[in-house]
């Protein structure tokens, strides 16, 4: 399994290392790494690109695992919570060989999570489409993926969902959201 952390942690932070323990403990070999900006990985610019180019990380993770390790790719699967979440959703949605996807809290509808940030932030919600092009001319795509992606191409490939209506930083709505779009669209998705 390959495992993924949320927005501002690490392959360190308890709550991907409990995950991470209780997986080895039942018989799951386990990668834990940073994603960019993160932890011990490389700091190109310091920005969370929302997933845009932190899935490439999931799938440099799960091309190790394959390409190097050997691990046959019906075998390797995907662990991510949060922002690492919606990154394996855009990662799952582009590799067609990954054999399955855990995600906890993940994010689908990208606007939405920008106008949360920002009314997060103290700033108005408007701000969302300047925000996004101001990205776009500091070299950050926000809008280039889409993790809806990872449902309309499952081909059957399980997707198990967890999302707390507590949660604070992402709202459960996400999920309400992908769990719609996968029953609309047949995909084989358990929330």
């Amino acid at each position: 399994m390959v495992l993924t952390h949320g927005i501002r942690s690490a392959k360190n932070d308890a709550i991907i290392l409990i995950a991470a323990g209780m997986l080895a403990h039942n018989g799951f070999n386990v990668l834990l790494y940073d994603i960019r900006n993160h932890g011990e990985s490389d700091k190109d610019n310091g920005r969370v690109a929302a997933g845009n180019k932190e899935y490439k990380d999931v799938l440099g993770a799960w091309d190790y695992l394959v390409k190097v390790k050997g691990f046959s790719p019906d075998r390797v699967g995907l662990y991510a919570i949060s922002l690492g979440a919606g990154t394996s959703l855009m990662a799952f949605g582009q590799e067609p060989q990954v054999a399955a996807l855990y995600v906890d809290s993940p994010f689908l509808n990208l606007p939405e999570i920008i106008k949360a940030e920002l009314a997060r932030n103290n700033y108005p919600t408007l701000l969302w489409t300047p925000a996004t092009l101001m990205a776009r001319l500091s070299g950050e795509n926000l809008l280039a993926q889409d993790p809806a992606n990872a449902i309309n191409n499952d081909n059957g490939r399980p997707i198990y969902v967890v999302h707390g209506t507590a949660d604070t930083r992402v709202s459960v709505n996400q999920t309400y959201e992908l769990e719609s779009l996968a029953k609309t669209g047949g995909a084989n998705v358990i929330v």
